[in-house]
């Protein structure tokens, strides 16, 4: 695990209009919201892309996804949290203020195995502050266990990390799976995609390397063998 938030905030641009100062905004939320999140003493869990890059290489991001240790129905404190951070935060957070807001999730841990997850929490310095990231583990039972457009690429992507325990995630999903066993289907499927997709690079990166060398080089093991077999003749 190597990823650092600095990577993150290298991506942190708006390609289509350069002097818009949102997407620069996001560590300053990030450290404001787990800053409320230390002093209320809740435990919790950063989640979604921002999390993936602890594991993996960064991709852009425009939403900062918590969970918290709370149960379901105290959605209450959660939001009196959510709310301070986003009257704080309003001209980058408010849609009607802002064309492409930052988008804050938070939300309480959806079951008791998600809830043990949250206490295999990584600790790390992120943007600034201590910040509590979610396993690779968590991200891929969560990714494989709810529907979502982007969860089936960046499971992928995890995957494709080598830094997720596959079995132990498959043992969580059959705790949690419905009758249908949706996100043990959706796990194969990543897996699936993530072969492939290593499978491909490979050989992209084979051709590439054919390409490269010299066709008139000789290996240095056929020419070892030609100087042996010459000698021998001798």
């Amino acid at each position: 695990m190597t990823g650092s938030s600095a990577d993150i905030e290298a991506l942190l641009v708006d390609v289509n209009d350069l002097s818009n100062p949102t997407p620069g905004m996001l560590p300053a939320i990030f450290r404001d919201i787990i800053g409320r999140l230390d002093a209320a003493g809740l435990g919790y869990a950063v989640v979604g892309r921002i999390a993936l890059a602890l594991h993996e290489q960064a991709r852009s991001v425009r939403e900062i996804e918590i969970v918290v240790a709370l149960d379901a129905d105290e959605h209450e404190r959660i939001a009196v949290l959510t709310r301070a951070t986003q009257e704080r935060f309003a001209a980058h957070l408010d849609p009607r203020q802002c064309e492409h807001p930052i988008v804050l999730t938070l939300r309480p841990s959806t079951c008791t195995v998600e809830a043990q997850l949250l206490s295999k929490a990584i600790a790390r310095q992120w943007f600034g502050v201590e910040a509590r990231l979610a396993s690779a583990e968590h991200l891929l039972w969560l990714w494989c266990h709810t529907e979502g457009p982007d969860h089936a690429m960046n499971a992928n992507a995890l995957i494709v990390g080598g830094t997720v325990d596959l079995y132990c995630v498959r043992g969580l999903l059959r705790t949690t799976d419905d009758v249908e066993e949706g996100g043990q289907r959706r796990l194969r499927l990543a897996i699936g995609d993530a072969v492939l997709s290593a499978t491909s690079s490979f050989n992209r990166f084979m051709t590439e390397r054919r390409t490269r060398l010299d066709p008139n080089r000789v290996p240095i093991w056929q020419l070892q063998r030609a100087k042996a077999a010459d000698s021998g003749e001798r």
